[in-house]
C-alpha cells in the first residue's frame, strides 16, 4: 500500500510539471517583447528537465529502491491532488491569458502549487542517492531565482509582484529547510537514525542490483561519557561535531554517514573493494585521533564488516550491522583505539 501510495504522489509531481511545461509554452506564445517570449521558452524548457528527475525517481520507486520517506503519505497524496486539479485549470487559463500583469500572477499560482514540500523531499532524496550530473534542488532554486528576476525586470512597477517574489523565493527556502530536518540530526548535521536508514536502504538496493560489494562501519568515541562528566556536556556536544565532520571529509562522495545514536556513528560504503573497508576504517581511526588531539581530545574504536548483498535488503542491512557492531565491541576489549574488521 505505502509503494503504491509513492508512485502516486511522484506520478503526480510528474504530470503537474508536464502541465508546467505546456502553461509556460502557451505564455510565450503571447508574450511581448521578444527577451519576455525567450523567458517563458525557458521557463518551459526548465519543467523538461525536472520531468526527467521525476521520471528517474519513477524507476527508482517501482524498483523499491526508494522507501516511503513521508511520514504522512496518505495527507501527502490528498494535498497533492488539490494542487493537481489547480495546475489543470491553470493550464486551461493560460491559453488565453494575455496581460503581461495577468500572465506573471498565472505563473506564480503555478509556482505556488508546484512548491509543495513533497517536491524538495523527494529532490532531496534523489541528491542523497544519487550521483548524478544534474542537481534538481539546485537547478530548481536557479529555475525560481530567474522566475523572480524576471518580475523584477519586466513587472518591476508592480509591487504585488514584487512581494509574490519574496514570497516564492521564501517558500522555496523553507520547503528546502523542511526536507533537510527530517533527515538530519540537530547537532551534528547528518544524517539522524531514521535518514540514514532511508538513504542505506536505497544505496544498498542499488547495490544489490548491481552486485557491487558494501561495507559498512560502526564508529564509537572511546569513554565519552568521562568527557561529559569531566569537561561537561557542551565538551562532550563539541567532540560530537567534531567527529562527525572528520568521518564525513574521510569519505567519498558515494558513501554515507549518520549519527546512529548517542555517540556511535554508522558508515555505509555501497561499492568498496573487500581489502579496503579496513584501509578506510584505520583512516578515520588515525584522524579521529589527530585532529581532535588540540581541542578535546578523544580516540574512537571501529568495527567494519561487508558483503555482496543479494538477499531481501532491509534484513541484510541489520546483519551487517550486528556483525558490525560485534566487531566493534571486539576493537573496545582489545583497545579501546583499536579497528577490527
Amino acid at each position: 500500500m505505502e509503494e503504491t501510495i509513492l508512485k502516486d504522489i511522484i506520478t503526480l509531481c510528474w504530470r503537474m510539471d508536464e502541465h508546467a511545461i505546456k502553461i509556460y509554452y502557451n505564455l510565450s506564445q503571447t508574450a511581448d517583447p521578444v527577451e519576455l517570449k525567450k523567458f517563458w521558452k525557458q521557463m518551459s524548457e526548465e519543467e523538461s528537465q525536472h520531468v526527467t528527475f521525476w521520471k528517474d525517481l519513477l524507476v527508482l520507486a517501482e524498483e523499491k529502491v526508494i522507501p516511503q520517506i513521508f511520514r504522512h503519505p496518505e495527507t501527502t497524496l490528498g494535498e497533492l491532488k488539490k494542487n493537481y486539479n489547480k495546475v489543470i485549470e491553470l493550464s486551461r487559463q493560460s491559453a488565453q491569458s494575455t496581460d503581461l500583469t495577468d500572465n506573471f500572477l498565472l505563473a506564480f499560482r503555478l509556482e505556488f502549487y508546484l512548491l509543495h514540500p513533497a517536491l524538495e523531499q523527494l529532490w532531496h532524496f534523489y541528491r542523497l542517492i544519487l550521483d548524478e550530473k544534474h542537481n534538481p534542488e539546485l537547478e530548481y532554486e536557479n529555475h525560481i531565482r530567474g522566475f523572480i528576476d524576471a518580475m523584477q525586470k519586466f513587472g518591476a512597477d508592480s509591487v504585488g509582484l514584487e512581494a509574490l517574489g519574496e514570497t516564492i523565493e521564501r517558500m522555496w527556502s523553507n520547503a528546502k529547510n523542511m526536507a533537510k530536518e527530517t533527515n538530519l540530526d540537530d547537532l551534528t548535521r547528518i544524517l539522524n537514525r531514521r535518514g540514514l536508514f532511508n538513504v542505506m536502504t536505497s544505496l544498498a538496493s542499488l547495490a544489490k542490483r548491481n552486485a557491487f560489494y558494501s561495507g559498512l562501519l560502526m564508529v564509537d568515541i572511546d569513554h565519552f561519557k568521562r568527557v561529559n562528566d569531566t569537561m561537561g556536556h557542551q565538551a562532550g556536544d563539541t567532540v560530537l561535531k567534531d567527529v562527525s565532520a572528520i568521518i564525513k571529509s574521510n569519505l567519498r562522495t558515494s558513501d554515507i554517514v549518520g549519527r546512529f545514536g548517542g555517540e556511535e556513528f554508522l558508515v555505509f560504503l555501497p561499492d568498496i573493494k573487500k581489502e579496503n573497508i579496513y584501509f578506510l576504517a584505520e583512516k578515520i581511526r588515525r584522524a579521529i585521533q589527530e585532529e581532535t588531539s588540540k581541542a578535546v581530545p578523544v580516540t574512537a574504536s571501529i568495527g567494519g564488516t561487508g558483503t555482496t548483498i543479494k538477499g531481501v535488503v532491509e534484513k541484510e542491512i541489520h546483519e551487517l550491522i550486528k556483525q558490525a557492531d560485534s566487531f566493534l565491541y571486539e576493537a573496545k576489549r582489545k583497545g579501546p583505539n583499536q579497528v577490527i574488521c
